[in-house]
Order: structure tokens, then C-alpha cells, then sequence
């Protein structure tokens, strides 16, 4: 976060902080994962309204922000081993981790299975990140909200299992258990699947879609949320529809049964391959993926789709894409956003459309972030 957009939240901090709000976690102030538990919910989603409200200046403006469960919502934890410690890092510190127990935002099922975990790794050596150099770097534990189904996944620093004592004692608890390597210097939390102990993916259900979570793809962390947006996208697109940046098919797939045609396009090849396998279990016929960049996809076209789904990274869509998206001419676009500023630049490079309306969803409670949900028609 750059520095006045940090001052700017402080200040909204001190405005909204009453003083009445106990935080229930003892990690909190600590801990880099929750930022607002000592705000009450209700000021959370006020001081996220004025957050969204002042990034997106004159382009549009929210009235409220459609609420999450404030707790126990987060359907993937990334969990840390390092200096003897199993946790989260230290708010503002990338050298520091704060030993967690038990983490309130964790889905419970996930938080029972990490707790039986913690003891268990105590004899396994951590990985120091700093000097580069050990074995264990995080227990990942992801946990589907609509089928209750687990994920444990372990990643390490070496091409080798010294954790099959521990996996036999917690196995039972999980659907899947995979050993993932991660051997370069960065820091990372997935890698090159080495061995697959059970399973090898979940499943999560939304609206009857059915989605295979793999140990490296991406799936949304809130789910309860993510089915409220889909379900507004679902109401919203029509006709032949483009979705960019399709991930592993969630837009696409669940909207399928609503339009004629969703043409999905990804650059990233693994998440295009999970996107197809979801096509194939739920029988969608009318639903097809590519893999590509955005601005090579989208060279020479014009006219070809009724509707664009755009869901980028918090980095937004490149000026160029925005540029040849406004060419096409799409009768609507509908843009989902992690950011709100990049939402708002974004939305100035397309002069041929305005703003029909815009929508806030806390997809991560206690903490800054806010996803945007924009419907822009062609004028």
C-alpha cells in the first residue's frame, strides 16, 4: 500500500474506531491478517464505503457495501513455518512471524485440522526465508464452503516426503493431501506438485456448478460472497459473451446456462486446462476456454460478442486492452474489480460507455479490501 493511501486508512481507522469493539483474537494488533477487529461490522462496511467512495472520485459512487460473514469466511490459509514458528507474518514486517493457534477468520473445519497439525510439525524442519535455507515453508489449508470438503497442502524446500509420519496421523481429516515443491528464492506458496498423498483436489458447488480445486489454482477465498457477484453477473450478461481473464471458469461457467455463447480467455495454461475439466463435469456445451494474452486475443476483433466480463488483478487491464475493448463496441461490459483505483483508471479509458451502476462486496472482512462489481453500457 503507498504511503498516502496508508495515512488516508489510518485516518478512516481513528474516525470509525469507538472504543467499544473487543477484538476477539488475541493475535490481534500483531498479526498481519486483520486490520479492523476492533471496528464493529457495521463501521467496517462505513469506513469501506468511504474507501471505494473517494478512489473512484467522480467516475460513480456506492451506498452501501453488501456485507460477509465478519468471521470464519476464508476458504484458503497460507500458513507460514519459519524461526520455530507456525503463523502469519507480523503486520507491517516481512522478517517477523507471529506463532498462530488458531486464526478466527479460518473456515472451522480447516482451523480443527490446522490445530491437529501445529504439535505434529514441531520436529520438522521450518525453512528460513531470510537466509534461504531448510525444508518446510507453509501449510496451505483450503476448505470449500458448499461441499465442506478440505485441502492440505505442504510445501517445501526440497524434492522429498520427511513429513509421512504427520501425514499418517491427520490424513483422515482431509479429502486431499499433497506434497508441493517450492525450491527458488521467492516466496511462494505453490510450485511443482511432487507427490499426491489423497485425493489431489476438492470440490466446491455454486448454484449446482460444480469446480475441482487443484493445490495450485486459484478459487475464490470467500465463496458465499463470490456466488452473490456471479449471480448478479448471470442477471446482467447476454448473448455471446466474452470473459477476460477467465481464471479457472468460475464467470464462465456459471453464467453458461443464461447466455448463448461465453468465450473464456487466460493466459495462464494450468488454470485453462482446470477450466475445461470444470466444462466437462458439469456437461456445458456452450462454453469454450483459450489461452492467451488479453491484448493478442482481442487483435482485429470487433463486433464479435454482446457482452465483456472483465476480472483482472489488482493491477487492473492494460491501457492497450481498454483501448481495443472500447473499439468493439459491446453493448455491456461488466467489470469485476479488486481495486478500486485501477477500477476507476480503467473506466476512463473507455469513452464510449458510461456508467450504469456500481456495487461493493466485502469479500475479505477485517480487513481493507473490497471487491467492485461495475455494469457500464455503450452510449
Amino acid at each position: 500500500m503507498k504511503k498516502k493511501n496508508r495515512i488516508h486508512l489510518n485516518r478512516l481507522i481513528e474516525k470509525y474506531r469507538r472504543g467499544d469493539t473487543v477484538p476477539p483474537c488475541p493475535h490481534f494488533g500483531r498479526c498481519g491478517g486483520c486490520l479492523f477487529q476492533d471496528l464493529s461490522y457495521d463501521d467496517q462496511l462505513e469506513l469501506k464505503k468511504e474507501l471505494v467512495n473517494d478512489a473512484l472520485q467522480e467516475i460513480a459512487s456506492v451506498d452501501r457495501v453488501n456485507p460477509s460473514p465478519p468471521y470464519r469466511y476464508r476458504s484458503r490459509m497460507d500458513m507460514v513455518t519459519a524461526f520455530g514458528r507456525c503463523g502469519l507474518r507480523r503486520s507491517g514486517s516481512y522478517r517477523v512471524v507471529i506463532d498462530i493457534e488458531f486464526c478466527r477468520i479460518m473456515r472451522e473445519k480447516s482451523e480443527r485440522l490446522y490445530r491437529a497439525i501445529r504439535p505434529l510439525i514441531s520436529d520438522i524442519e521450518d525453512y528460513d526465508y531470510l537466509r534461504h535455507h531448510g525444508y518446510l515453508r507453509y501449510v496451505v489449508l483450503r476448505e470449500a464452503l458448499f461441499t465442506g470438503q478440505v485441502m492440505l497442502n505442504f510445501v517445501t524446500a526440497a524434492w522429498e516426503n520427511r513429513l509421512a509420519s504427520v501425514i499418517e496421523r491427520i490424513a483422515d481429516q482431509a479429502d486431499s493431501v499433497s506434497l508441493i515443491h517450492s525450491g527458488g528464492l521467492a516466496d511462494l506458496s505453490y510450485g511443482d506438485i511432487f507427490e499426491t498423498i489423497k485425493g489431489g483436489y476438492i470440490e466446491e458447488s455454486l448454484d449446482g456448478i460444480r469446480f475441482r480445486i487443484t493445490p495450485n489454482s486459484f478459487f475464490q477465498s470467500n465463496a458465499e460472497i463470490a456466488v452473490q457477484m456471479y449471480r448478479r453477473i448471470r442477471n446482467e450478461a447476454g448473448g455471446r459473451v466474452l470473459d477476460l481473464c477467465s481464471g479457472v471458469g468460475g464467470i464462465s461457467l456459471f453464467i453458461a446456462g443464461s447466455v448463448d455463447r461465453v468465450t473464456g480467455v487466460e493466459m495462464n495454461r494450468e488454470a485453462v486446462d482446470a477450466a475445461e475439466t470444470n466444462r466437462l463435469i458439469n456437461r456445458i456445451e456452450n462454453a469454450e476456454f483459450t489461452c492467451a494474452e488479453a491484448k493478442d486475443f482481442l487483435r482485429g476483433r470487433v463486433d464479435d460478442y454482446e457482452t465483456i466480463v472483465l476480472d483482472p488483478p489488482r493491477s487492473g487491464m492494460l491501457p492497450d486492452v481498454m483501448e481495443r475493448i472500447d473499439r468493439m463496441r459491446a453493448g455491456k461490459i461488466i467489470y469485476l474489480s479488486c481495486n478500486p483505483a485501477t477500477f476507476r483508471d480503467d473506466v476512463r479509458n473507455l469513452h464510449g460507455y458510461r456508467v450504469e451502476s456500481v456495487e461493493a462486496y466485502d469479500m475479505f472482512p477485517q480487513t481493507p479490501h473490497v471487491e467492485l462489481l461495475g455494469i457500464l453500457k455503450a452510449e
